[in-house]
């Protein structure tokens, strides 16, 4: 029996053209629900795009129009972001930037990757190849989200790469750490030889200066990568983590590991299989003291569930409900380009029914996250494909009560 009750669903965003995505929401100390996503500059997923924000003052049942607060370029874009308040009410937004690096020489030939260019997409392929990360930023506002910093580079030597899923969190003694996972010797998310570690940065300067703080999950053989962690802190104020995982090199995911620290982060447990699969993962602490778990699910019947622990320590699968289900569309379109910087060509595909089993791209769903409502109404938000002809990801949210 699930332990959730009147749950109902909302729409949070819908862009015309574009997809919305990656959502991350943290609740304020006024009351209110303050989240910020990505918004793709194209109507399929590329993580090339820009930053908004959105706030929910009633939760969740209605949010404000959003507003750009880190913008793309022609040159750059941005994904990934999180938010997170500090004890004074200053806001920092996290967020991994990207660049277009475009020839500089003209081409002797046409491109082999290159299409004929389209009033809808434009010549899009010129960023394949060239695309690279160019690393993890923040920006902070001191007003309530009206104006924000210039971004700030986030040194997170000796990594190369550093993927971001959620905010940061304030520690008890002022410190600020932030969980990114990423590899030491290749420049990219995806790479040859050396898979992800999950590490966290750690800011004493309210965000200004970060450094390389600990490491909660790292397999030295390179078979397993450890992605997306989320974090809670327990009321005896131990750290429990959750994670994304994958094998090389099938990449198959595989259930998530939970590892503890005792020490705020600076050293953690062994990373232990629990038995719960999906990806990636939020936790929060409830208001009577329960801890709750969500997770995106991406395979039948898909989207989004959760677990609820006594004492963020245990979990048992066998309590895992259902927050939403479905998320992805009956039909595809013709000739639609892929969700991510692979070979154009090979990221097209025929338009045909969408198998509940092989939904291709469409499987990118979820990326739940979770707050409580100061009247203990748990919102819960994610990203979805619109079941229209030319299907898009959207922002919808559940709110339930546990």
């Amino acid at each position: 029996m699930s332990p959730i009750r009147n749950l109902t669903y909302h729409d949070i965003f819908r862009h015309p053209e574009h997809c919305v995505n990656q959502i991350a929401q943290r609740a304020l100390k006024n009351g209110d629900i303050l989240a910020v996503f990505n918004e793709e500059r194209f109507p399929f997923h590329h993580d090339s795009g820009q930053t908004l924000m959105t706030r929910s003052r009633d939760g969740g049942l209605t949010w404000s129009e959003p507003r750009i607060i880190v913008p793309w370029t022609a040159t750059q874009g941005n994904w990934d972001c999180g938010i997170c308040e500090l004890g004074d009410g200053t806001l920092i937004v996290n967020f991994t930037m990207t660049g277009f690096f475009k020839r500089g020489m003209k081409a002797e030939c046409p491109s082999w990757s290159s299409f004929p260019l389209t009033d809808e997409w434009g010549d899009w392929t010129w960023s394949f190849k060239t695309q690279a990360w160019l690393g993890t930023y923040v920006i902070r506002s001191m007003d309530g989200g009206d104006t924000w910093t210039e971004p700030i580079p986030v040194n997170i030597r000796p990594m190369k790469h550093g993927g971001c899923r959620l905010g940061a969190w304030e520690l008890p003694d002022g410190g600020l750490i932030l969980a990114l996972y990423g590899r030491m010797r290749e420049y990219s998310e995806d790479g040859t030889g050396e898979t992800n570690r999950c590490f966290l940065v750690r800011s004493d300067d309210g965000g200004d200066n970060w450094d390389y703080y600990g490491t909660l999950a790292y397999d030295p053989n390179n078979i397993i990568d450890y992605e997306e962690a989320g974090i809670v802190r327990l009321d005896d104020g131990r750290l429990v983590s959750f994670m994304r995982t994958h094998l090389q090199p099938s990449q198959d995911t595989k259930c998530m590991i939970m590892v503890v620290s005792e020490d705020d982060g600076f050293t953690w447990s062994q990373p232990k299989w629990t038995r719960i699969w999906g990806y990636p993962p939020e936790l929060i602490r409830l208001q009577d003291g329960r801890y709750l778990l969500v997770y995106g699910y991406r395979r039948p019947s898909y989207g989004v569930r959760g677990i609820i622990s006594d004492n963020g320590i245990e979990w048992d699968v066998a309590n895992e409900f259902v927050i939403s289900e479905g998320g992805i569309p009956a039909t595809s379109q013709a000739a639609k380009p892929s969700s991510s910087r692979v070979v154009p060509a090979a990221g097209l595909y025929d338009e045909g029914e969408v198998n509940y089993f092989h939904p291709g791209l469409y499987q990118h769903i979820g990326y739940p996250t979770v707050a409580q409502a100061a009247d203990g109404t748990v919102v819960c938000s994610y990203h979805e494909w619109s079941r229209d002809e030319r299907p898009l990801q959207v922002l919808r949210c559940a709110r339930f009560e546990v």
